[in-house]
């Protein structure tokens, strides 16, 4: 008879996956541009692995672009664009904490026919390094045909 003090538990799995958290500490440092295929929730979600810097940029130019006044839409895009700025720091010996997110650009959802939504263009994507269960270099294309 076993007591309880005498169960083993099983190991713990990581909740974030180390290597993709390397890839994308590399991609902010290096402001590197690679194609990646995510897996998140059941779904691929595929585009180009970009720099937080490139995506806060690139987010905060077409979010300032619906507004029609010229002095809103810079304030806009000055204000989103200096959360690219946030990860910054000046003392190089600073160690920096794992990234927490992942940013793509030209990003589509594959559905199981591999259809890509949204169907005429990709998008800026941000997702939580945690909710991926899994990754492969590339990104898809929408079928032909």
């Amino acid at each position: 008879m076993t007591n309880e003090a005498e169960i083993i538990a099983p190991p713990l799995v990581a909740e974030t996956d180390w290597f993709l958290q390397s890839l994308v500490s590399f991609a902010n440092e290096a402001s590197l541009e690679i194609g990646i295929t995510l897996q998140v929730s059941g779904m691929l979600v595929s585009g180009n692995l970009v720099s937080h810097k490139q995506y806060f940029d690139g987010f905060a130019t077409e979010f300032s672009s619906a507004f029609t006044n010229s002095e809103d839409a810079e304030s806009i895009k000055t204000n989103i664009s200096s959360y690219g700025d946030l990860y910054k720091s000046n003392d190089e010996n600073k160690i920096q904490p794992p990234p927490q997110y992942i940013h793509l650009k030209n990003t589509r959802f594959f559905n199981t026919a591999g259809n890509p939504i949204p169907g005429n263009k990709g998008v800026w994507w941000r997702g939580r390094i945690c909710e991926v269960g899994g990754f492969s270099l590339g990104s898809l294309s929408a079928s032909q045909g």
